[in-house]
């Protein structure tokens, strides 16, 4: 792999990571000693301005050398960067506080997204709308197939009460003519209860 691309796949790493915390006066040359990718970039931190450049930084604070898979894994976290040092996989000279600092970024915090999980949580209350919309056709329709059924009913029912009133018509009538006839013999047992006081009133005579 030629520089360039290997240069390009670190500052695409270095871009990913949080350099909030690191010194702000940082200035750190790193020379690849691999054959084929070889060459000179430099990771500064002046005033807050994080930089990753593919070019010398003589005026630097600390330059280290390693092979350009040593660096992939102090970036990864599979390597410590003390342990390299002690190790010799990586040649340190000038600020080591500096290098651990850049070897040892962590990666920046995922944006958190609570607005999609609110949109979710509404859907349900579009459901039950939804539902409501579909019901209300539903008993209008049984509303309306009822109607003919109770017309109907009462249609059947008229008749049957006519002919109950038609029929109890003659009955009333009857009654109506009986009554006076019992009024009178009511009378007239009345009258001939009261004879046997008259007999008494002429015996006494």
């Amino acid at each position: 792999m030629t520089f360039e691309k290997k240069f390009a796949e670190f500052k695409k790493e270095l871009e990913k990571r949080n350099a909030s915390e690191l010194p702000t006066d940082l200035a750190m040359q790193v020379t690849m000693t691999d054959e084929d990718c070889g060459g000179t970039f430099y990771i500064a931190n002046i005033d807050g301005n994080f930089a990753v450049e593919p070019y010398d930084y003589v005026d630097n604070t600390v330059n280290i050398a390693a092979a350009a898979a040593t660096l992939k894994d102090l970036l990864a976290g599979k390597l410590d960067g003390p342990d390299a040092m002690f190790r010799g996989l990586i040649e340190v000279n000038g600020n080591t506080a500096h290098a651990l600092a850049v070897l040892g970024m962590k990666k920046k915090a995922a944006a958190k997204k609570p607005a999609a999980k609110k949109t979710a949580a509404k859907k349900p209350a579009a459901k039950k709308t939804a539902t409501k919309k579909a019901a209300a056709p539903k008993k209008a329709a049984e509303k309306k197939a009822a109607a003919p059924k109770a017309t109907a009913e009462k249609k059947a029912a008229a008749p049957k009460k006519a002919a109950e009133k038609k029929a109890a018509a003659p009955k009333k009538a009857a009654e109506k003519q009986a009554a006076p006839k019992a009024a009178e013999k009511k009378a007239a047992t009345k009258t001939a209860a009261k004879k046997p006081a008259a007999k008494k009133t002429a015996a006494k005579k």
